[in-house]
């Protein structure tokens, strides 16, 4: 397999155009994409769309999209993004603004798609990023294809490869809305058995979180070491409205260090909620463990299910903004997460809910674990078709769904 630099394969290379006036036309129909139109996965997210008149459209010299293209982000947070125009692409007419690139492929040379998947692996993103100039807001110039340097296998490969990312990335997005679908099935569970807490149109009893659990505040000391033991938990840890039992970092305290510390240790079955910054995501803890002080344990008495507990308080998001202190971040005090609004129906009830929440709970896992083993093997496949070591003689060489 040779490697070239990048610019033997590209066709075109352009910038889009800021559009007129430096902000959108109320009236225009179609679409200018910028850096925030562009996800992490190489979709789009229109639903912050700026629209363009089809006047200014047809006025532009550059940054018109066609199909096949690659978008890559420019200059900013999100420099290195890259996206991909598919046959699906829902517009018929649209443009990328000042901040986006513009890559066409040369077909006799390269398979588009094979280069986009490139461009998002992580050593195709690392090269692109080398160019990289200027400070926090700084970017990328048109020089990167220079120094980008791709592998290139025969067009027959290139094909090979992609067709086996774009089959493995459908099964990662099946099982992504397959976890997606069971958590909208819980929601609108809770929403049939109890009704909205906030509006509570079924009258339940309503105290707050405090009068029917007691509460843990997390020490102010951070540990000055971290070996295994108790897991020690923050934000990041957090499963929404799912069951946390490890750090992601796999980071725990010992019984020395949590004395040194004189760390509070939360128990098994405390309902977890942020109460700085992404107020209110809410976890149950499967095991033990120690926690950050940006977050806030109820232990539930026997009146009210833990797992109820937990999804209900998570509807109370608009309350703990509002009376959350603003600084820098939202920030709830002991005081403001013990009075947040609790509904109460019955234990039966409650505990119907929570016998709902484990079986799903346990599908969730399956589809969780074999959505990791996918998302491990797209890393492995891509890392070795890029360095040639991909057996490829069992892939027929068809076009990819683009």
């Amino acid at each position: 397999m040779k490697i070239v630099k990048l610019a033997e394969v590209v066709k075109e290379l352009e910038s889009g155009t800021r559009p007129k006036g430096g902000v959108s036309s109320e009236t225009g129909t179609i679409p200018s994409l910028g850096a925030e139109h562009l996800s992490e996965d190489g979709r789009f997210n229109f639903h912050k769309n700026k629209f363009i008149t089809t006047e200014f459209f047809n006025s532009l010299k550059s940054g018109k999209i066609k199909y096949n293209d690659i978008l890559i982000v420019k200059d900013g947070a999100t420099t290195g993004k890259v996206a991909f125009v598919k046959n699906d692409f829902p517009f018929t007419k649209a443009a990328i603004n000042e901040h986006v690139f513009r890559i066409a492929i040369d077909k006799q040379i390269g398979f588009s798609k094979y280069v986009y998947f490139f461009l998002r692996s992580l050593g195709g993103k690392k090269q692109i990023l080398n160019d990289f100039r200027g400070a926090t807001v700084g970017g990328i110039s048109r020089q990167f294809i220079e120094s980008t340097k791709i592998p290139l296998p025969p067009l027959e490969d290139q094909i090979r490869i992609a067709a086996v990312l774009t089959r493995t990335e459908k099964l990662i997005a099946k099982r992504k809305e397959g976890i997606k679908a069971l958590n909208e099935l819980l929601k609108s569970t809770f929403m049939d058995m109890f009704g909205d807490p906030v509006m509570n149109k079924k009258r339940w009893d309503v105290k707050t979180a405090i009068d029917y659990a007691g509460c843990i505040v997390p020490g102010r000391d951070k540990p000055k070491s971290f070996s295994v033991g108790t897991p020690w938990v923050t934000t990041n840890d957090l499963v929404h409205l799912g069951f946390t039992e490890k750090s992601k970092s796999d980071i725990g305290l010992s019984d020395d260090e949590i004395k040194e510390v004189r760390a509070r240790v939360i128990p098994q079955g405390s309902v977890i909620i942020t109460c700085v910054g992404d107020l209110g995501v809410a976890t149950l803890a499967r095991v033990n463990m120690v926690v950050n002080q940006q977050l806030h344990a109820f232990q539930c008495h026997n009146s009210i299910n833990n797992i109820f507990f937990m999804h209900a308080i998570s509807f109370q998001k608009a309350f703990m903004y509002k009376r959350a202190t603003k600084t820098t971040v939202p920030y709830m005090n002991k005081t403001v997460c013990n009075s947040i609004p609790m509904i109460c129906p019955p234990l039966t009830l409650q505990n119907q809910f929570a016998s709902i929440v484990e079986k799903v709970e346990s599908l969730k896992i399956k589809y969780t674990q074999s959505l990791t083993e996918l998302e491990n093997l797209y890393g492995t496949v891509s890392q070795r078709a890029f360095k040639g070591k991909l057996d490829l003689s069992k892939v027929p060489v068809e076009e990819v769904n683009q």
